[in-house]
């Protein structure tokens, strides 16, 4: 579990999350005329059940992401005791709310349903000025009322007394086949789209950090790139984004060229995009552009080498002075370090003639070739050679090559040497006769 985690966060390889566009557990009022009383009670936003109106009505909320720039606000009620929703069904019925909205967004949508024990009133038509009546919907499954709101633009703050839905008088609703006597529950769903921002601008580009961090990249090597106004969410590519095996090069409306060839994209959020670098690019300065439905950025000008090799040796695995490789024994959950260097981390102290594994980036092409945006379908060979050192004891690499079901990921299986004990032996690799720049150790014991 901890490995997925490590290089999950080393490659940004993590899925679509919630914008939050109304923060979970952040105020707000729920509001009703006669339902079945009239009152104004204080919550938060959250998918927690809670009573209002003194215990006579059940409301909670959820969130639905509709790509990386919009989301539904979904807003339930109903009554606890299975009664109408209002007490006095020839007097008026609404319902208001108070809401925060995190940062500036438009309301374009809205979604009501009525329910009766927990199923949606069928038969539905429009009346007086509820519209619009739909067998389907986007959000609730059943029969539901849905217009395009007013694509109001609101900034961030709060939002007071949006009074969803007003009935005079609710038995009014009967002429669209809704039962007010006994429909029990509400439901409506507000969708809001973050405003489109300026077109992006990039700062930086690095090779990515957990992999040396290099300010030079290489082909079939991860990067991440800097700026600002990529997206307006977070989205990392997941099963659907793929063509087979061959990874996305569009990901949320995002693109990313580097010497007019596409790159292949792995995660986009406001200020960062992680993606892999295409081949057949290079050696030298080359332009990198990103691509956003709002616009291009201007060309950034990246170092392109033929070769920059990095191991996997994040932050997170820096123990005071000394920075730690990521290791694994072949139980995939142990790692290579002195025994609780690292709190949460189970580890142990490798021993002379066990095999661990090492993971890296940008170490080049394999036989039989894998070129990048590709997943690894087969075991495979780095085509250059490869060396591994101990305390300048050389190591045997019984595997060098890309990481099977991985996009652009290498795995070396390592047996540690004979070498003495310590917990901070030098770890050196050269790829090509050529030395890696990362200062690594690891732990040996006996």
């Amino acid at each position: 579990m901890i490995r997925i985690v490590v290089l999950s966060s080393a490659l940004a390889a993590y899925s679509q999350q919630p914008l939050n566009l109304i923060p979970i557990g952040s105020p707000m009022k729920w509001g009703g005329t006669n339902s079945p009383d009239t009152y104004s009670d204080s919550s938060t936003f959250g998918p927690t059940p809670v009573l209002v109106n003194n215990g006579k009505v059940r409301i909670w909320q959820e969130q639905m992401p509709t790509g990386t720039n919009g989301e539904w606000q979904i807003f339930h009620t109903e009554t606890v005791n299975g009664g109408p929703l209002a007490s006095n069904l020839n007097g008026n019925w609404n319902i208001t709310l108070d809401y925060t909205t995190r940062i500036p967004i438009s309301f374009d949508a809205a979604v009501n349903q009525w329910r009766v024990k927990g199923r949606p009133a069928s038969g539905i038509s429009n009346f007086g000025a509820f519209c619009c009546a739909m067998l389907t919907n986007p959000v609730f499954p059943g029969p539901a009322y849905m217009n395009s709101g007013f694509n109001g633009l609101f900034p961030a703050g709060l939002q007071a007394n949006w009074q969803q839905v007003f009935v005079n008088p609710y038995s009014f609703a009967n002429s669209g086949n809704v039962p007010t006597a006994t429909a029990n529950g509400f439901s409506v769903a507000l969708h809001f789209t973050l405003r489109p921002p300026a077109s992006p601008t990039v700062s930086s580009a690095i090779t990515a950090g957990g992999f040396g961090a290099y300010n030079s990249v290489s082909p079939g090597s991860w990067i991440e790139i800097y700026g600002t106004n990529f997206a307006v969410g977070s989205q990392s590519w997941a099963t659907g984004d793929f063509d087979g095996i061959f990874a996305p090069t569009k990901l949320g409306g995002v693109t990313v060229s580097i010497g007019g060839r596409p790159a292949f994209v792995n995660f986009v959020s406001l200020t960062q995009i992680n993606a892999q670098v295409p081949a057949n690019i290079g050696p030298g300065p080359l332009p990198l552009v990103v691509t956003t439905p709002t616009g291009a950025s201007a060309p950034f000008s990246i170092t392109v080498d033929t070769l920059r090799p990095g191991l996997l040796a994040p932050a997170s695995f820096k123990v005071g002075a000394t920075q730690y490789a990521v290791a694994l024994f072949p139980d995939n959950t142990t790692y290579v370090l002195p025994p609780g260097a690292i709190s949460g981390v189970p580890s142990r102290r490798a021993r002379p003639g066990e095999t661990i594994t090492l993971y890296g980036v940008g170490f080049g092409n394999v036989t039989p070739n894998v070129p990048p945006g590709q997943l690894a379908q087969q075991l495979n060979a780095l085509a250059f050679p490869f060396e591994v050192r101990f305390g300048g004891t050389a190591a045997t690499v019984s595997y060098a090559g890309l990481a099977p079901n991985f996009v652009g990921l290498y795995q070396f299986n390592v047996v540690v040497p004979s070498i003495a004990p310590n917990d901070i032996v030098p770890l050196t690799y050269s790829l090509v006769g050529g030395a890696g720049a990362q200062s690594l150790s690891i732990a040996v014991g006996n």
